[in-house]
C-alpha cells in the first residue's frame, strides 16, 4: 500500500542527500541488512498482526501526537498504559512502535503503509536504534544507524508537511560502561548534528540516570525496558514539547 508518488520520492531523495552531507562515513563491508533499506518482518505472525492493527488505528481516529519506534515505544500500551492515559489522552496520541524493530523495519512500515492517519499529527516522536546496536552487538557503525534514524525523520517530513518531528536520543541501557550504551551514545552524538527542517534532536537521558551515570533504581527490570515509573519520567520530560506543538 504505497502512496509515494514521483514528486514525493524526489523530495525524499533530496532530503537524504542533505542528511548524508552531515557526515563522513567510515568504509565498511556491506552488511546483509542495511539500516536505511526497508525490511519487512511479515514472516513473524504477531508482528504482522500488530502492524496491521496500528495502521487501522491511524485510519480510524484523530492523531495529534504520534510515537514511532521499537519495544520501548510499543510498551506504552502495557507497562506505560496508565501514564499514557494520564498525560497524553487529551492530545489524541497514537502508538506506532513494535517490539524488536530496527530502523529498517520502521522504514518499511512507513513506506508500506503510507501512514494513513485520519489527521496529520502536530508532533512525532522517534525512538529507534537500540535494536540495531543490540542485534549487531555494536558492530554496525554508529554513522549507519544514525542514517537509519534520520531516514525515518525524512519519511515523516515528506508524509506530514506541517508536522514537527522530534528525534529522541536513544535511551540509556545497561550500565554506564556497557559497550552497547557507549555505542548508542556515539549514535546520539551524530544525531545531535541533525539539521533537517522541522526536526529537533532532543536528549532526555539525564532524567533516567543517577549520579553514577547508571539507570535510576526501580525504573527498569532488565536495564532496557521501562516500568511505569520509567514511563512517567519519559512523559514528564516531553510534555513541554507536546504542549508547545499541540496548542
Amino acid at each position: 500500500m504505497r502512496i509515494m508518488n514521483d514528486m514525493t520520492s524526489s523530495l525524499l531523495h533530496k532530503l537524504s542527500i542533505s542528511a548524508l552531507a552531515l557526515f563522513s562515513f567510515t568504509a565498511f563491508a556491506a552488511p546483509t541488512s542495511s539500516p536505511i533499506i526497508p525490511e519487512s518482518r511479515d514472516n513473524v505472525g504477531w508482528w504482522k498482526e500488530r502492524y496491521t492493527k496500528q495502521v487501522e488505528t491511524l485510519k480510524s481516529q484523530p492523531c495529534d501526537v504520534l510515537f514511532l519506534g521499537d519495544s520501548i515505544t510499543d510498551q506504552w500500551s502495557t507497562n506505560g498504559k496508565n501514564i499514557w492515559n494520564k498525560y497524553f489522552a487529551k492530545y489524541n496520541p497514537c502508538n506506532f512502535g513494535i517490539s524488536g524493530d530496527r530502523t529498517q523495519n520502521l522504514i518499511y512500515r512507513l513506506e508500506n503503509s503510507g501512514l494513513p492517519s485520519q489527521t496529520d499529527p502536530k508532533v512525532c516522536f522517534i525512538m529507534i536504534g537500540t535494536n540495531n546496536t543490540g542485534h549487531s552487538k555494536g558492530a554496525e557503525p554508529a554513522e549507519s544507524t544514525a542514517m537509519g534514524i534520520l531516514s525515518v525523520a525524512q519519511h515523516l517530513l515528506v508524509r506530514y508537511p506541517n508536522t514537527q518531528v522530534i528525534i529522541l536520543g536513544i535511551f540509556p541501557r545497561n550500565t554506564a560502561d556497557d559497550i552497547r550504551r557507549t555505542h548508542n551514545d556515539k549514535i546520539n552524538t551524530i544525531l545531535a548534528k541533525c539539521s533537517l527542517p522541522r526536526t529537533q534532536y532532543v536528549n532526555i537521558n539525564k532524567h533516567f540516570l543517577g549520579k553514577d551515570n547508571n539507570l535510576l533504581p526501580n525504573i527498569s527490570g532488565d536495564k532496557l525496558h521501562f516500568n511505569e515509573r520509567g514511563y512517567e519520567i519519559w512523559a514528564k520530560a516531553i510534555m513541554p514539547y507536546i504542549k508547545k506543538y499541540c496548542k
